[in-house]
């Protein structure tokens, strides 16, 4: 990697709670992968979740030194040369990745919650670009990694040479503080050049008081901040806090083309200083993981065919943003989460015009639990008395029908809630205490309760801490007298499909060919695991239903000659590829499908769909493997040229996708000259969601045929493949989507199809 390139490739960072993979896959789904290995293999020693300690890992392991050899002095001079050693390898480090890229441990720049004595060394800098997953030594202290520090010198000043001052840093005014930011240099990693400002808070610490509260907003300031370093990510669900989490969280980071000075665009036809269109990208984790640097915004904005600004941004993850129970529907604090998100749509509103940014042409883009709670955002904006603070969405394997949205009151909601209540010691506790029991609880015993519930559900993919339906209950009498901010879900997400209660705006949506792979048993093989799977993801289902399944998706071990999936990775057992294909049309390929088709019938004339094919772990194109490549994220894609293909394909989607965010009409096609077209989506599917037309459904695929990224390929068999195609659905897709839409009730309200009567698609 280049010198000071850890912004531009988050996923070469190391750690397994923070930092990314080398694989290029996100950390989210380097997050999942490793807790369902660690999950599987604990059925071999004490089982799951069993237990409530918190891990300890220390950071350095103790070594015991022999005397043996060398005696006294030859250990003295091993020990010498060892430490000079040590010295030049930190020294090399700082000066490549030293350079604008640390992290600052002192008090939090919003000060309400969290008391000094839970602080740790105050200006202690830990030059990290992505901070990896080093875990606190057990102490009775918590370290807090701060959003801001106030600069040493006057603001985005320093002396020049003859005794003058020149402008160094870019800086905004906001009505919370002065932010000085910091730039990026071009090349080799970026385009152009890109101005950052990181760890700027859009609203209070979400500790203290103000855990399980919504968020609250900041107080007005005069002060001026550095915002040239990380703040806080929130702490994920994997049962420790790593360094650089804690609960003063909600920070964003801003990127925007280096240079941009008022007036540089000239003036509209009304006499106002045109601005940049922005793009807010909502982080995916499934609801218990991620953080917003997880997609490096930096070169997305660097390679970005028009220029734009762009947001990234943390929200509150696992138990403290996503406690579904009854209990917390009393208390009017159900979606956290969604809140934090909105609270940051709003910032953007108020604010992103201090950066250069249009808040009249904000696109909001989202990757798998981002691109469900993008779905759940254009859903409530459609029944608001507040104006959408977006105008546009691309919702990268994600929608509201994808997986389970439930009432608070489904029977798995109030398991899991007890036994976190449990796991956490508070199962004692009386109903109408607990919130304030856990307001007083360490983050730590928090995160280890949570992990403790995790653990019992992520091999089945009934995940807990998920968003629910916070509207009135139909089948509760349980009090709303607590509930006083708007239903972020007011209702089942197919009902306001059908009732057309959601906003009609421009969607670039799509999934990836195997979105299943990283979700599904590696090890099944039989028949019987391929019913037992999906029945108890969704237990409703019919034994007849399961019968239709078994047709739709033939069994490769009774069916050898005619089943698609007799093919399976090395190591992986006979009802892989079968599973992965089932599950992959229930959870994302069909729901994408689902809001598209919605999307159209409203007359939505910009809706686009997308296919990624690239392959590269399992020889598949999983879950998240498109990242990368729309950030055009040179760590990933490689600075020599070593992904020729990749580098193509990133080409056509970030040219796709800026297209689109600069276009107020959402026109992906806009500027592109000759190039190829991608058609918007018509749906072949009528309102009873039968097969309609085949010359519709037209859908872009991107990377088909490469493999450059799979590992068990050798060099001379790697292909560059199709960067960008065109294809139609076919009839697996129909044949899949009339099952998984005629179900869609059974993973929604209360898991009975008659909770969403009208649900026939």
């Amino acid at each position: 990697m280049y010198a000071k390139d850890r912004e531009a490739s988050p996923h070469f960072s190391s750690g397994s709670g923070s930092g990314g993979s080398r694989s290029g896959r996100s950390a989210t789904v380097e997050l999942l992968l490793q807790q369902q290995r660690r999950t599987r293999s604990s059925s071999h020693g004490g089982g799951r979740g069993a237990g409530m300690g918190i891990k300890q890992r220390p950071l350095v392991r103790s070594h015991s030194y022999s005397h043996s050899r060398g005696g006294f002095f030859g250990n003295r001079i091993s020990l010498w040369v060892s430490g000079l050693a040590v010295l030049v390898l930190v020294w090399i480090y700082l000066r490549v990745y030293g350079h604008g890229y640390g992290y600052s441990l002192r008090n939090s720049h919003s000060g309400a919650g969290l008391g000094s004595s839970r602080l740790g060394q105050q200006g202690t800098k830990i030059p990290l670009g992505e901070l990896p997953a080093f875990i606190l030594p057990p102490s009775t202290t918590t370290t807090t990694l701060v959003r801001m520090t106030k600069p040493t010198a006057s603001p985005g000043k320093v002396k020049g040479k003859g005794g003058g001052v020149k402008a160094t840093a870019p800086a905004v005014e906001l009505k919370q503080g002065v932010y000085i930011g910091t730039t990026n240099f071009k090349a080799p990693r970026f385009k152009k050049s890109v101005e950052a400002f990181r760890g700027i808070p859009y609203a209070q610490t979400t500790g203290g008081e103000n855990r399980f509260r919504p968020p609250q907003p900041l107080k007005p300031s005069t002060e001026t901040f550095q915002a040239t370093e990380y703040g806080q990510f929130c702490p994920i669900n994997d049962g420790v806090v790593y360094m650089g989490q804690g609960e003063d969280c909600l920070n964003l980071n801003v990127y925007r083309p280096a240079g941009l000075v008022k007036g540089k665009y000239g003036k509209d036809k009304n006499g106002n200083e045109v601005k940049l269109p922005v793009v807010v990208y909502i982080h995916g984790g499934g609801f218990n993981a991620g953080k917003g640097i997880e997609r490096n915004m930096a070169s997305f904005v660097a390679w970005a065919e028009h220029d734009l600004v762009a947001v990234n941004f943390n929200y509150r993850v696992g138990a403290l943003g996503f406690l579904p129970s009854d209990v917390t529907a009393r208390e009017g604090i159900l979606n956290l989460g969604l809140r934090d998100q909105q609270a940051l749509l709003e910032w953007v509103q108020d604010n992103i015009g201090a950066f250069g940014g249009d808040k009249g042409n904000v696109t909001i883009m989202g990757l798998s639990a981002g691109a469900h709670s993008i779905g759940h955002h254009i859903m409530h904006y459609a029944n608001s008395t507040k104006p959408p603070p977006f105008h546009k969405a691309i919702l990268e394997s994600g929608a509201t029908t994808a997986r389970a949205v439930f009432y608070p009151t489904h029977p798995r909601h109030l398991v899991q809630f007890r036994e976190f209540l449990t796991a956490i010691n508070a199962a004692h506790i009386p109903e109408s205490e607990i919130f304030s029991h856990l307001r007083k609880l360490p983050l730590e015993t928090i995160i280890a309760g949570s992990k403790a519930v995790w653990d019992k559900y992520v091999d089945n993919v009934t995940w807990p801490f998920q968003p629910v339906i916070d509207g009135p209950n139909p089948y509760s009498n349980s009090s709303r007298a607590n509930h006083t901010l708007p239903d972020i879900i007011p209702d089942l997400p197919i009902n306001s499909w059908l009732h057309n209660n959601h906003l009609q705006i421009p969607i670039i949506t799509g999934y990836n060919t195997n979105e299943g792979t990283i979700f599904i048993p590696p090890d099944a093989s039989t028949n019987s695991e391929f019913r037992s799977f999906f029945k108890t993801l969704i237990p409703t289902l019919k034994d007849s239903d399961l019968d239709q399944l078994e047709n739709l998706y033939p069994d490769p071990v009774t069916h050898p000659h005619t089943s698609p999936y007799l093919s399976v990775p090395k190591g992986k057992g006979a009802q892989w590829t079968r599973l992965d294909t089932a599950y992959s049309h229930y959870a994302y390929i069909c729901p994408v499908l689902h809001s598209a088709h919605f999307m159209t019938l409203s007359g939505i004339p910009n809706v686009y769909v997308y296919r990624y094919a690239a392959t590269g772990l399992f020889g598949a194109a999983n879950h998240g493997d498109e990242a990368p490549v729309v950030a055009h994220d040179m760590g990933f894609l490689g600075y020599r040229n070593e992904r020729p293909g990749l580098m193509k394909t990133a080409d056509e989607m970030i040219s796709f996708w800026s297209g689109f965010i600069a276009s107020k009409a959402g026109d992906v096609n806009v500027a592109r000259g000759n190039r190829l077209e991608w058609p918007g989506f018509v749906s072949p599917f009528n309102k009873e969601g039968w097969w309609k037309d085949r010359g519709k459904g037209k859908v872009m695929v991107f990377g088909e045929g490469n493999n450059e990224r799979d590992r068990e390929v050798s060099e001379g068999r790697r292909r560059e493949g199709t960067p960008a195609g065109v294809e139609t659905l076919g009839t697996l897709e129909r044949e899949a989507c009339e099952f998984w839409w005629g179900r869609v009730g059974l993973s929604q309200g209360l898991g009975k199809q008659e909770a969403s009567g009208k649900a026939k698609l």
